[in-house]
């Protein structure tokens, strides 16, 4: 089976599952549905018995519940006039034939229960449908702590994947966020009032969308810092004897047997790790969309408040007049005389004749200054260090290798020299609390490859004394 295949939902639920929640009255089965699993199947109800509960005692819940807020509707938009047992054995009859009602005769009694495959996704759908700001510190944490216990020994293969899964929803869930904002914009531009646009700003733009530790993600203490230590601690469990330790966990319990798979499942999780090494490309993708709404949000209110206050009314009165006036009392408000006559025209625009100007005699360089600033410009860019030059310098030294300590990087020229005190530098800026910051001009250096200090080292360089450092290779470079 491939791995990467979608898994198949409607194998897994019943076929018409969603067929009340699609239905004109999809809002009251939602509510309905709600009721029944926070008052009998839910974690909050009371333990229900393994035969489940007698059909009777859910016929006259909705019953109750149609009695008590009752705005179902017809076709015609009327309200229903059949007897309430007859609608609510109609409803129940309707939840079960889509799968979210089990039935089964017991004796001579028909029981009914939930089962736990549909429990599962009405929690999932309660559980989506209140979801609020996340506090992505909180994630990380418990990211890092499973990930130790793994490394510790003290967990295996499921602690693994749970923390793969944790990583995946983090960045799916920042991913979204920029969505739900560009989506929201438009529909508070058509608020009535600037006093419900602003309520409605506040209360679902910053109130249920942003982060809960938004205002903290760049401070060098902020959990989310600690992706290094997550990256790392991946690295490790991709090595012996750890990733034995791992596969044979999965071979154990996870694949019976099988070490492909098992070694397909070690992988898929240890990716999903190493993707959070991007959170920085959707926080900045987030901060720009943040960005554009606060701007756009500023702009409507700017013209709300600027704007005369009714104008709508106040233009429908002006053409209610016009329409009712007398012939003789509508005159054009323009002046006597002819609309389009030359006299009305704005004259043309005379330019003054610019200043007679005497330019500085030109004289052509000798060939000594040609020379010399040909040979300046040779000194600059042989010290210059571009991202591109840093990449080849660090791809001829890899050469297909995964590390590389820096005492086998060469420094025969000044190029290597300078792409060597680049890498020394990256090592430095990366060892401080909190690692590269995102604003740091030196980061977009770090291309396809990572460089890890080692402390308490420095390297007997000819040239210069620094630490020495490992550089790792994290992805291929284009």
């Amino acid at each position: 089976m491939d791995s990467t295949a979608p898994p198949d939902l409607l194998s897994v639920v019943p076929d018409g599952v969603f067929g009340p929640l699609a239905s004109p009255n999809r809002r009251h089965y939602w509510r309905l549905l709600c009721r029944l699993f926070g008052e009998f199947f839910g974690p909050d109800a009371p333990l229900p018995p393994s035969t489940g509960l007698p059909r009777r005692e859910i016929t006259a819940a909705l019953e109750r519940y149609l009695l008590t807020d009752d705005p179902w509707e017809d076709a015609e938009g009327e309200s229903p006039d059949t007897p309430l047992p007859v609608r609510a054995a109609g409803i129940y009859e309707r939840l079960r034939a889509a799968g979210w009602l089990r039935q089964e005769r017991i004796g001579a009694r028909e029981m009914v229960s939930m089962t736990p495959v549909v429990a599962r996704l009405l929690a999932t759908l309660l559980e989506f449908s209140e979801r609020g700001p996340a506090f992505l510190g909180a994630k990380v944490r418990s990211i890092e702590l499973q990930l130790q216990q793994v490394v510790d020994g003290q967990a295996g293969g499921d602690t693994l994947d749970e923390a793969a899964d944790q990583a995946r929803q983090l960045l799916s869930h920042v991913s979204a966020i920029g969505v739900q904002v560009r989506d929201l914009m438009p529909e508070l531009s058509r608020a009535e009032s600037t006093a419900q646009f602003a309520r409605q700003l506040f209360e679902r733009y910053v109130g249920e969308l942003f982060v809960g530790d938004y205002a903290e993600l760049h401070r060098a203490d902020h959990p989310l810092a600690r992706r290094t230590a997550i990256l790392a601690m991946a690295r490790q469990l991709a090595e012996s004897p750890l990733r034995e330790r791992l596969l044979e966990w999965y071979r154990d319990r996870a694949t019976h047997g099988d070490p492909d798979r098992a070694a397909q499942r070690l992988e898929r999780s240890l990716r999903r790790l190493r993707e959070i090494d991007r959170i920085d490309e959707f926080l900045a993708r987030l901060d720009d969309d943040i960005r554009q709404a606060n701007r756009r949000a500023l702009a409507y209110l700017d013209y709300r408040l600027r704007a005369p206050d009714r104008l709508d009314a106040l233009l429908r009165r002006a053409c209610r007049g016009a329409l009712a006036a007398p012939p003789g009392e509508l005159r054009l408000p323009a002046a006597p005389g002819g609309l389009m006559d030359e006299t009305r025209l704005r004259p043309p625009r005379s330019r003054p004749r610019p200043i007679p100007r005497t330019a500085n005699a030109q004289q052509a360089p000798t060939p000594e200054q040609m020379a010399r600033l040909n040979l300046r410009r040779a000194i600059q860019r042989a010290r210059l260090v571009l991202p591109d030059d840093l990449a080849r310098y660090v791809d001829r030294h890899l050469d297909g290798r995964e590390a590389v300590p820096s005492d086998a990087l060469s420094t025969g020229s000044i190029q290597d020299l300078r792409a060597y005190q680049t890498l020394a530098t990256l090592a430095l800026r990366s060892h401080r609390p909190g690692g590269l910051r995102r604003d740091d001009p030196i980061r977009r250096m770090l291309r396809g490859f990572s460089v890890e200090l080692l402390p308490g080292t420095r390297s007997e360089h000819p040239h210069l004394h620094s630490p020495r450092f490992t550089l790792r290779r994290t992805r291929k470079t284009a």
